[in-house]
C-alpha cells in the first residue's frame, strides 16, 4: 500500500493515541484490581480471626461436654446409688 508521509504520520499519531488510551485504561484496571485484592485480603484475615475464635469456643464446649459426660457416668454408676457398671 502506498502512503503519503502526512498519511503515515497521521496513522502513527492515531496508533500512539490509541496505545496511550489503552495503557491508561489498563493502568486504572490494574489499580482497581489491586484495591480489590487488598480488600479481599482484609476480609480473609477477618474470617480467619473469626474461625480461630469459633474454634476456641468449640474446643471449650467439647471439653465441657466431655466433663459433663464423665460426671454423668460417675453419678449413674456410683456405688452410692446402688448401681454398678
Amino acid at each position: 500500500m502506498y502512503f503519503t508521509v502526512p498519511g503515515r504520520l497521521t496513522t502513527a499519531v492515531q496508533e500512539v493515541t490509541t496505545n496511550k488510551e489503552k495503557a491508561t485504561l489498563q493502568s486504572h484496571q490494574s489499580s482497581d484490581y489491586d484495591q480489590e485484592i487488598h480488600l479481599l485480603r482484609k476480609h480473609l484475615d477477618g474470617l480467619e480471626h473469626e474461625k480461630e475464635k469459633d474454634q476456641k469456643v468449640i474446643d471449650e464446649l467439647q471439653g465441657a461436654l466431655t466433663r459433663a459426660r464423665e460426671v454423668s457416668t460417675t453419678v449413674v454408676y456410683s456405688p452410692l446409688y446402688g448401681m454398678s457398671k
